[in-house]
């Protein structure tokens, strides 16, 4: 059985939806469709019950779904189990990070880690911070770099450098009554709280799912934006702090992954790459 196969039908019963897990997996809907079609022939039983509401696993997915973690783990171990009496550098490493957050680490260690081990691939999936923690979680990917993880009894998380998100202004820029932020962020959604608790109102607000794109628009003097300060950096020049009386979200960078992937040498050079670098 293809084990990727498992994987998407693990998304697709914790997602309840087969549309919203297409997009976590950035697979097509289609493909799930028949990937889960497949699965359902193979094991002669039906897996899922659909309605408008979406799908609800049928007694027999529910018994699959018990076990599907501990395949899936099996599966992983016996790969690094087999990769560890190699101790060559090489296959493919599949790394999940916002891609704001990638403009300002990858370039830290990645170029190194390329030219020491020729033989390592590496295959970059860009998502919000939870939905990388997730996709680790669920074997997606192997390892994530991640914004406030939660902890996980399954997975390492291990602090790489600390950040912080508040609201920024361009000196000397004459627009202040508009606030440009990503609202999908749970920073963002913090420090507009904090705004409000202190009686600081914005008349016009512009949501961006993209970082760089509302740091483009606060060097160009459109508005305040709230960022993280090393986007800030990597971005834009003559910002300063907009509200000091505005508490700033501290946040923490780390590396997730699964104990299984420091046992072989293509994890484990990765890892001690991430952790000797200085971002």
């Amino acid at each position: 059985m293809d084990i990727d196969v498992l994987k998407y039908f693990k998304t697709i019963a914790r997602t309840g939806n087969m549309s919203r897990a297409a997009q976590e997996l950035h697979v097509s809907q289609p493909t799930l469709t028949v990937a889960i079609k497949k699965l359902e022939d193979m094991l002669g039983v039906t897996l899922f019950e659909r309605s408008k509401k979406g799908v609800t696993l049928t007694p027999s997915g529910l018994q699959i779904y018990q076990y599907s973690d501990q395949m899936i783990e099996l599966w992983e171990e016996m790969l690094r189990e087999a990769g560890s009496l190699d101790q060559t550098v090489k296959g493919t490493i599949r790394l999940g990070v916002h891609p704001s957050v990638a403009r300002y680490t990858l370039p830290v260690f990645l170029p190194a880690l390329l030219k020491e081990h020729p033989l390592l691939n590496i295959q970059l999936m860009h998502d919000l911070s939870r939905n990388i923690l997730q996709m680790v979680r669920d074997s997606l990917i192997d390892v994530g770099l991640v914004m406030n993880p939660e902890k996980h009894p399954d997975l390492i998380i291990k602090e790489v450098c600390e950040d912080e998100v508040t609201v920024w202004k361009k000196k000397g820029s004459v627009i202040s009554d508009t606030l440009i932020f990503d609202s999908n962020l749970f920073q963002a959604q913090t420090i507009l709280e904090r705004l409000q608790k202190k009686g600081i109102r914005y008349s016009r607000k512009i949501s961006s799912s993209n970082l760089e794109v509302i740091a483009s628009l606060l060097q160009a003097g459109a508005g305040h934006a709230i960022l993280p300060k090393r986007v800030i950096l990597a971005n834009t020049a003559s910002i300063e702090e907009a509200h000091e009386q505005i508490a700033s979200f501290k946040d923490s960078l780390c590396l997730v992954y699964r104990p299984s992937l420091k046992r072989s040498a293509t994890g484990k050079a990765f890892i001690e790459a991430v952790a000797k670098s200085k971002f």
